[in-house]
């Protein structure tokens, strides 16, 4: 009698499982330990289940009764997390969101008046339905980020506006610092890539070691970077992938900077919208991708400047780039 009233109270009380018996047997075993009249390993044989496992049924047993020695639906609990961000919050997250479209959630952060995380800023996103809906299964790429600046320098030519009108951009990134160098031109032949490269040589901070392009510069590029002390590296053919960084580089000058421009713009109006997007984007725009720490490039050129001093022997990329000037004779 005292088994069937048992069973109709837990029929009264717990949610439906595949067997009461055993959760009665559980009990009993329990309870005749709680007596003293066996032992935990005499129980965890007649269960066959570890001693831990019966120990750890006794401390539930005795703190929460029946409730403890229940086994409990799996997953996450029910309810509104006592941590979870408020709604207002949630709110202006949200209204930055839509507001830059092309941001991701380390740079909502930077735009956001208050501190909070990029994970709760991608949390709150996703769980609203903002973004982050569907996540295609992509193959995974290594990254990589060189240790000095000048040591690889990649360069490309991109369109702004497409086929559609003259004009197109010569851009080259360094691998180490993101720092950026850029010109506006009508042409693309050997003779205006050398006018870029002669350039490029001169003006930037460092030592240039190595220039990293596609198939599309000829053999004469490489014999001229060759006369001056340039290694050229040439990606196989189809594998933009190589050259990552200058193809992100132009992905980002097209969404935060060409969509702003006047498509009928003269050439020189277009020269200096460039120049005033390579300044911003050398000084002012910080950089989340691996080892920038949130810099921007020229702050990232003077914490590889530093670091390199301190594990090398060598002289900075400063008097590195006097040297190669005098040498060249053309500072």
């Amino acid at each position: 009698m005292k088994i069937g009233k048992l069973r109709l109270s837990l029929t009264n009380n717990l949610p439906m499982y595949p067997s009461y018996d055993m959760i009665l047997l559980r009990k009993n075993l329990i309870e005749e330990i709680v007596g003293k009249r066996r032992s935990v390993n005499e129980v965890a044989g007649i269960l066959s289940v570890r001693r831990e496992t019966v120990s750890r049924w006794l401390a539930k047993y005795r703190f929460e009764g029946m409730d403890g020695i229940v086994p409990k639906k799996p997953g996450p609990r029910k309810g509104i997390a006592s941590n979870r961000t408020t709604q207002d919050i949630e709110l202006q997250v949200i209204v930055c969101a839509r507001a830059h479209p092309f941001k991701g959630p380390v740079c909502l952060a930077d735009e956001l008046p208050f501190s909070l995380h990029p994970t709760t800023i991608y949390r709150i996103l996703k769980r609203n339905g903002v973004r982050y809906g569907y996540h295609a299964l992509k193959k995974k790429r290594k990254s990589y980020c060189l240790d000095r600046p000048g040591r690889e320098v990649q360069m490309d030519i991109c369109f702004p506006f497409g086929h559609q009108r003259d004009g197109l951009a010569y851009d080259a990134i360094d691998d180490c610092s993101r720092w950026v160098y850029a010109e506006m031109k009508v042409g693309r032949t050997n003779t205006d890539t050398i006018a870029f490269l002669s350039n490029l040589i001169t003006k930037a901070p460092f030592r240039i070691e190595a220039i990293r392009t596609d198939q599309e510069f000829s053999r004469g590029i490489t014999e001229w970077l060759a006369r001056q002390g340039i290694e050229h590296r040439r990606n196989p053919p189809y594998t933009p992938q190589h050259n990552g960084k200058i193809e992100r580089y132009h992905r980002t000058f097209k969404e935060l900077a060409v969509v702003y421009w006047p498509f009928a713009a003269e050439l020189h109006e277009l020269r200096y919208l460039l120049a005033q997007w390579v300044s911003y984007y050398n000084f002012h725009r910080k950089h989340g991708g691996l080892q920038m720490y949130r810099f921007t490039p020229v702050q990232k050129l003077i914490y590889a400047f530093i670091s390199n001093s301190f594990i090398s022997s060598n002289v900075t990329g400063s008097l590195q780039q006097n040297k190669y000037c005098e040498k060249t004779q053309k500072c």
